[in-house]
């Protein structure tokens, strides 16, 4: 899912130049990045690390329930080491020509909210939680106080059970943890350019972005994809990781052999990098997508991009117009 915003111009930064004077700055670099992130990460060791994927549904294969189960929200809360924020765009209050929003970082969705998502149908008018019965513990309730990005990605990643590093990294690719992200523009009907929410639509056009959010959740108005999950996606920067590992374990899992059921032949449960690559490109399973987004993933992760200077202090050069933080 790519984006109309630059979060990726610092990679070209340390591109120029050449020869010893460029390998000079480069060395000099490393050691300012590799004090930086020492010091940071000394600074707030986490007393109960998400390292590790939960077992895989051991009945992924026979169709039986599944045996897999998230953690609940609140325990999931319980091991979450709190951190600075990084991005506190997240974690400011906000309008939207002129309709106030508190902070993404501390939206809870309400009860009405969470129905109408559980109720929804996709665009075969399949209920979702047909469609991936994992849907129906997504709820973006952290129970965090004015949680940091950070510790909400601690949370999801302790209630599904995926590695917390692979999602920091992976969410370095979608929005560099900018809960305020659009990506994926296209030109959409009149009716539907309505549908968007306004900081989503490209003034007189009828163009607007389908995926918005820190994890880019992508919405049609058809239920096509990510049905119910407007406006909670952006709403709360919960709420839209919750769905995104939700879909993770989708994959991972094949609860009750829901994914199977998409007539793939191709894809096969239980495989840890093409189930988080599957959140960019899910079909045919091992798509060339799906496999250059791992691989992308894949770099962030060696090289611990949430902890290098020039993300931690970056900072988007703008909102969506529509925006304005209070």
């Amino acid at each position: 899912m790519r984006s109309p915003f630059s979060v990726s111009a610092h990679r070209s930064a340390y591109r120029r130049g050449s020869g010893l004077a460029l390998t000079v700055v480069l060395c000099a670099g490393y050691v300012v990045w590799s004090s930086l992130a020492a010091a940071r990460t000394v600074a707030h060791p986490e007393r109960h690390p998400q390292t590790t994927w939960a077992p895989c549904n051991r009945n992924s294969r026979n169709g039986r329930a599944s045996t897999f189960r998230p953690l609940s929200d609140i325990r999931a809360a319980q091991l979450v080491t709190p951190v600075p924020e990084d991005r506190p765009d997240n974690a400011t209050r906000y309008t939207i020509g002129g309709v106030g929003h508190v902070a993404a970082n501390d939206y809870v969705p309400s009860r009405s909210e969470l129905q109408r998502f559980r109720r929804a149908r996709t665009s075969a008018g399949q209920p979702i939680l047909e469609f991936n019965s994992y849907f129906g513990y997504v709820d973006g309730r952290d129970g965090l106080r004015h949680p940091s990005t950070d510790d909400l990605i601690q949370w999801v990643a302790h209630k599904w059970g995926i590695p917390e590093n692979w999602l920091r990294a992976e969410f370095v690719q979608e929005s560099f943890w900018n809960q305020f992200q659009l990506g994926d523009e296209a030109q959409v009907s009149a009716r539907w350019y309505n549908a968007y929410p306004l900081q989503a639509r490209v003034p007189n056009s009828r163009r607007v972005y389908e995926s918005l959010g820190i994890t880019q959740e992508k919405w049609i108005p058809d239920g096509s994809v990510g049905a119910g999950t407007e406006p909670l996606r952006w709403e709360s920067t919960a709420f839209n990781l919750d769905y995104q590992a939700a879909t993770i374990r989708f994959y991972y899992d094949n609860p009750q052999r829901e994914r199977s059921a998409w007539g793939d032949r191709s894809y096969t449960p239980c495989q840890r990098w093409d189930s988080l690559g599957g959140w960019y490109n899910p079909y045919p399973w091992g798509n060339g997508g799906q496999q250059g987004y791992i691989r992308e993933v894949q770099g962030n992760l060696a090289g611990r991009a949430w902890l290098a200077p020039d993300f931690i202090h970056w900072r988007p050069s703008s909102l969506p117009p529509a925006v304005k933080l209070r």
